[in-house]
């Protein structure tokens, strides 16, 4: 298959005190990044559901390309409760906000205040 996050990533992302999630918002090379975000928060949850329980966030990247603004338009309606925030890199647009979000976002949920332990410690990981 060769499709999909992959167990090595999915391993990795076990010690992530939050998910942030990087869209090409635009919808180029055919993708819908409806389906995108939806297809891995999928695929995460049938890794290990505990991983869907932590804080995620969405970065909608690639707001300079045509069909940008319809397509946030539609994933806000879709995710109404989440912080989604829009960014250009290739134009360096919107990259303060997301710093500053990030940097908030980290400090709102330590290990301590993201509830249980993280899923998979350094020594689960190398055993695995």
């Amino acid at each position: 298959r060769n499709i999909g996050l992959g167990h090595d990533f999915l391993r990795h992302i076990t010690r992530c005190r939050i998910l942030l999630f990087v869209l090409d918002i635009a919808g180029s090379e055919g993708r819908h990044p409806i389906e995108d975000l939806q297809s891995l928060r999928r695929e995460i949850n049938l890794y290990d559901p505990r991983l869907s329980e932590r804080p995620w966030y969405v970065v909608a990247n690639k707001m300079d390309l045509p069909d940008a603004s319809e397509n946030l338009r539609a994933l806000e309606d879709r995710f109404p409760e989440r912080e989604i925030v829009p960014i250009s890199a290739n134009r360096s647009d919107g990259l303060d906000e997301l710093r500053s979000r990030l940097a908030r976002w980290l400090s709102d949920n330590t290990e301590e205040t993201a509830g249980e332990k993280l899923v998979g410690t350094e020594e689960t990981v190398a055993a695995e």
